[in-house]
């Protein structure tokens, strides 16, 4: 805008009228100083109307001050004798000086405000360009121009707000979707603990109490009310060993299925690709869900992903060497082994995240999978996506003969 609507006009002015650009110069130098003052002062207004961060008052100023300096110096060369007096090129030129300022101050100014900057603008500069003795007609055109610049900066500026704000609000409800899974996964498990227990410890209660009363009447019925009581407290300790050995063990199937519909639910598009997993040992099915509850948990927190692809492979061979074994010593190119692999990949990959350390997650999913001789790779992919991949190798005989092109199209290094 500054060469198109300053510095243009200006040396085509100049051409036509076979005078010398200098007179012209320090208007293009005002025009480029507003351009170095309103980089910073856009980004620090934005980041007030989106974030409420303090607004950029002294740059505001600066470029004020700019625009009022780059007004006067066009009065002064639409005076000039020496320049021809075409209205169109000078309102034209008119269009750039209060732009910058008309930007910044969108975005920390109410409308009714902007309005009345834009009045007092227009009168002043109209006052003034009329005792410098600019054409009337030049003049009268003013507040039209004036008008264009105030509306042209406003929708462009409050429009780049308008789109980061909403950018904003997105990562705040992803955010709060993940909170909410998990506080869902809190209450699930707080109301299957007590279903199993609370029955258990109310009759336990009861039966204590009634033991406690036998007791002190020295009936020998209470060493038997005791013992139910003994007996209850057993059922129920076993009880919440189950509960806790499935809400640990999860169930492969079910957590695929429900990464899908969470990844769907938050506007990523989950593409799967899975093979029949019902004849893995529930060990390997328990700690590969674990890895697909992490994994999707990330993408919500840590990535801007728009596709996620999800692959679950169970292979009659291991992938080329690197990956441990169950055989010390034995590498998996000379001895393949069956293994079932997992990937899940996603093009959300945020700089940030790659540099920053394993989270506890990470870790505790190595730990699960170490157990099994299994290893974890999670990175960045040469191709831009961001890759989660999980290998455990099976026992002869743990798996059908299926699909065997494992990770060798992938070209992906094989380490841990």
């Amino acid at each position: 805008m500054c060469i198109g609507w300053l510095v243009g006009p200006l040396v085509g002015t100049a051409a036509t009228a076979h005078v010398s650009l200098l007179p012209t110069v320090p208007v293009m130098v005002l025009g480029l100083v507003q351009c170095g003052v309103y980089i910073p002062g856009v980004r620090r207004g934005l980041s007030h109307y989106v974030y409420g961060t303090p607004a950029p008052w002294r740059l505001i100023a600066a470029s004020g001050v700019l625009a009022a300096a780059s007004v006067a110096m066009i009065a002064i060369l639409v005076a000039d004798a020496r320049l021809p007096a075409n209205v169109q090129v000078w309102t034209t030129v008119m269009l750039f000086p209060t732009l910058p300022v008309t930007c910044l101050l969108s975005l920390v100014i109410s409308k009714r405000r902007q309005a009345l900057v834009y009045v007092v603008n227009t009168a002043v500069t109209m006052t003034a360009m009329g005792l410098a003795g600019v054409s009337l007609v030049f003049v009268a055109g003013l507040p039209v121009t004036l008008a264009f610049s105030a509306l042209f900066a406003a929708l462009a500026c409050r429009s780049w707000g308008w789109i980061l704000a909403a950018m904003r609000e997105l990562d705040e409800a992803k955010g709060a979707q993940a909170r909410l899974a998990v506080a869902e996964e809190r209450l699930r498990f707080a109301r299957d603990m007590h279903d199993v227990v609370g029955r258990n410890l109310a009759v336990i209660a009861l039966k204590s109490e009634l033991a406690v009363r036998l007791a002190r009447k020295g009936r020998p019925e209470a060493a038997d009310q005791m013992a139910e009581v003994q007996q209850m407290a057993q059922d129920s300790q076993r009880e919440v060993r189950d509960v806790v050995r499935a809400y640990r063990e999860a169930d492969l199937d079910v957590e695929m299925a429900g990464a899908r519909a969470v990844l769907q639910a938050a506007g990523v598009q989950c593409l799967m690709d899975q093979e029949d997993s019902t004849g893995l040992p529930q060990q390997v099915q328990s700690v590969l869900a674990w890895v697909v509850r992490e994994g999707t948990t990330n993408v919500l927190r840590h990535a801007n992903a728009s596709t996620c692809w999800l692959t679950l492979r169970v292979t009659s061979d291991g992938p080329p060497g690197g990956d441990r074994t169950r055989g010390a010593g034995t590498d998996t190119a000379a001895r393949p082994e069956p293994a079932v692999i997992f990937t899940m990949e996603n093009d959300g990959v945020v700089p940030d995240v790659i540099h920053r350390s394993a989270g506890s997650g990470i870790a505790g999913l190595r730990e699960r999978l170490a157990a099994l001789d299994g290893t974890l790779i999670v990175g960045p992919r040469p191709d831009g996506r961001f890759w989660l991949r999980a290998h455990v190798p099976l026992e002869e005989g743990q798996v059908a003969k299926g699909d065997a092109s494992g990770l060798a199209a992938s070209g992906w290094p094989a380490q841990a």
